[in-house]
C-alpha cells in the first residue's frame, strides 16, 4: 500500500499545481495529534512482517498474529484529529477494512484475479498461511464486498488487489495534501 500512498500524494500535489495553488513547503505546518502512535504502530507492523517471514516456525506466530492492533492506533489518531476533513475518510476506510479483517480470522481476504501474473502461486501462498496479513478469499469469506476485491491490473506498475476501505484511505491521503498544502 506504500507505493499507492506515494502515487496518491504525487497526484494530489500535481492537482494543487494545476489549480494554481501556491505550495510553500516552508510554511506547511502539519499538526496531527498522536502521530507518534502511528509511527510506533508502523514500526511494529514492519518488524512483525519481517519476523513472520523469517521465523515462521517459532512461537512468535501467536504474538505476530496480533498485527491487526495497528488499526487501534489508526482509530485513536483519527479520533484525536476528527475535525480535519481527511481524517473522516481515514476513519471510515479503517473501519471498513477492520470489519473485513475482524470477520475473517483477523486477516484481509484477497481475491486473486486471473488478470494478475502468477495467480496460482499467489493463491497457494495465501492458502497456506504464509502471509501474516492476508488470506485467500473463499466462499466462506464474510463481508466479501469489504475485502480486497478491486484489482489494479497492469499496466499499473504495482499490480494488486485493494478494498473499498483502501480507496477511502487513498482519498484521505489525497484530501490531506489538498487541505494541508493549500491552506497555508
Amino acid at each position: 500500500m506504500f507505493p499507492e500512498i506515494i502515487i496518491t500524494s504525487v497526484i494530489s500535489i500535481i492537482v494543487l499545481l494545476f489549480r494554481k495553488k501556491k505550495i510553500d513547503a516552508k510554511k506547511i505546518n502539519i499538526d496531527i495529534r498522536g502521530y507518534q502512535i502511528l509511527i510506533i504502530a508502523a514500526v511494529m507492523e514492519i518488524i512483525a512482517e519481517f519476523l513472520y517471514k523469517n521465523f515462521s516456525d517459532s512461537n512468535l506466530l501467536r504474538v505476530l498474529s496480533l498485527n491487526w492492533i495497528i488499526y487501534f492506533a489508526i482509530f485513536i489518531v483519527t479520533l484525536l484529529n476528527i475535525k480535519k476533513p481527511y481524517m473522516k475518510l481515514f476513519l471510515i476506510g479503517t473501519i471498513l477494512n477492520f470489519i473485513a479483517i475482524a470477520s475473517n480470522d483477523f486477516k484481509m481476504p484477497v481475491l486473486v484475479s486471473d488478470i494478475l501474473a502468477n495467480t496460482e502461486a499467489k493463491k497457494l501462498y495465501l492458502q497456506t498461511g504464509q502471509d501474516l496479513i492476508h488470506s485467500l478469499l473463499t466462499e466462506d469469506t464474510k463481508f466479501k464486498f469489504l475485502c480486497d476485491i478491486i484489482t489494479l491490473p497492469p499496466p499499473y506498475p504495482f499490480s494488486k488487489t485493494i478494498s473499498i476501505g483502501d480507496i477511502l484511505l487513498f482519498f484521505g491521503v489525497f484530501s490531506f495534501w489538498q487541505n494541508e498544502a493549500s491552506h497555508h
